[in-house]
């Protein structure tokens, strides 16, 4: 019995530090917040998107305010400066998602590209793994261009050249932009283990090749 007794308590400790660490980054109280993490709160409010600092992937940003401050600053401007069709930034932003299988990011842009006018089934098919049929032009240099990066490591010289034809070259660097942004949100989603709001949109498979050849 005095073996058993023994055993449970060990169960129980082993368990607390698991449970300690069950939620990460929590919100940061106001009165606890220094002045830049206070102004990064100000900025969210104030830009665009009308954040709010308690929210995933914010709060893991406001840990290194610094950081957030020209993490935001660098989103508002691709997503919203760059003069870029919203349709083409979107599927850059769902393609990126797609690669880091947020489902988080997913469900947060998906609505957002077919608003844009981005045909539904475009995300669908691409949230299942399949080159979408019903690519644009100008939507599949795009597609082409990072599933090209993500999956082969490489950009193709017949890609890269039709990308700056199309877009320029600061256009191929805002798309670039864009994805790599993107890739810090999923991994700051993922630090933070962020709960995804169950909607209508088509539902990331899981696979392991998420980008077909």
């Amino acid at each position: 019995m005095k073996k058993l007794a023994v055993l449970a308590s060990l169960v129980v400790a082993l368990a607390l530090p698991a449970a300690a660490q069950s939620v990460r980054f929590p919100p940061i109280p106001p009165d606890k917040m220094d002045a830049k993490t206070k102004q990064f709160a100000d900025d969210l409010k104030n830009s665009p998107r009308a954040g709010n600092i308690t929210n995933a992937p914010f709060k893991v940003y406001a840990r290194s305010p610094e950081f957030a401050s020209y993490a935001i600053k660098m989103s508002d401007y691709l997503r919203w400066g760059t003069g870029m069709d919203g349709r083409l930034s979107e599927l850059a932003i769902l393609i990126a998602a797609r690669n880091w299988t947020s489902d988080y990011i997913w469900h947060a842009h998906y609505p957002i590209a077919v608003k844009g006018g981005l045909d539904p089934s475009v995300g669908a098919d691409i949230a299942a793994g399949k080159r979408p049929t019903k690519l644009k032009p100008d939507e599949a240099i795009i597609y082409d261009y990072l599933v090209e990066t993500y999956r082969d490591k490489n950009v193709s010289d017949a890609t890269f050249n039709a990308a700056v034809k199309q877009f320029g070259e600061k256009g191929v660097t805002d798309i670039i932009g864009l994805a790599g942004y993107y890739g810090i949100t999923a991994m700051s989603l993922i630090a933070a283990k962020a709960d995804t709001a169950p909607g209508n949109e088509p539902k990331l498979v899981r696979m392991a090749q998420v980008f077909p050849k």
